[in-house]
């Protein structure tokens, strides 16, 4: 330990970044919020490891991708570099390198063999703030929705045309307090894994809340 007693952070050359997105980046693509991230380490002098081949992409990972209208309180991102940095160095680095709507949470090295993210989450936390809904009505529906055995509702993109079943998806749903403006809030856990993945915005679709005013914050992701 050094003399002043404090304790270092372990290089590594794969780093978890948590992260956290709002106003104007809730509304991005994956692939835009890649491009952002790729920038903000480039311009902090972040030594990223690149894939080989005509078009090398630096080897960067989320855990999984927000929806659309929805900020991130803690999302994940791995990196890979190409030396050995310590998390704290990689922090002080991007300081003022990152959009104002994106703010480093946390970073750490994690073993550079582990498991993708997408393959070891379990679940995702959503908080949705709604209004012009009496909470009255939300809790009917919420009820309504729990006690149902199941939830039918149609698949996107390729599979159009075919449906799903999102009971098994939700995990948990309450009604909770919801501050001024909003009129009534839901917290949200839904099942996150490969193939079966829940949508906050089916849980409103479903609730028949879908048209009402909201704004929508994934609060955690869970992994095994």
């Amino acid at each position: 330990m050094p003399a002043n007693h404090e304790v270092t952070a372990p290089a590594g050359v794969r780093l978890r970044i948590t992260f956290a997105t709002e106003r104007t980046l809730a509304y991005i693509s994956v692939l835009d919020l890649g491009r952002i991230w790729e920038r903000s380490l480039r311009r902090a002098g972040v030594p990223l490891r690149y894939s080989q081949g005509f078009n090398p992409r630096p080897k960067m990972q989320f855990a999984a991708p927000l929806p659309t209208g929805c900020g991130g309180a803690a999302e994940w991102l791995d990196i890979w570099l190409e030396e050995a940095w310590e998390p704290e160095r990689v922090a002080a680095a991007l300081a003022g390198k990152t959009p104002a709507d994106l703010t480093v949470v946390d970073i750490v090295a994690v073993p550079e063999d582990e498991p993708a993210l997408s393959e070891q989450l379990t679940t995702a936390e959503y908080r949705l703030w709604l209004r012009e809904v009496e909470p009255e009505r939300v809790a009917v529906t919420v009820a309504s929705l729990l006690t149902a055995d199941s939830l039918p509702r149609p698949k996107r993109g390729r599979r159009s045309g075919r449906t799903y079943d999102l009971r098994p998806l939700v995990e948990s749903l309450t009604v909770v307090a919801a501050p001024a403006p909003w009129t009534a809030a839901l917290h949200i856990r839904l099942t996150a894994r490969p193939g079966a993945t829940g949508r906050p915005d089916e849980v409103l679709s479903a609730l028949g809340l879908a048209d009402v005013p909201r704004r929508c914050t994934r609060t955690c992701l869970n992994k095994s």
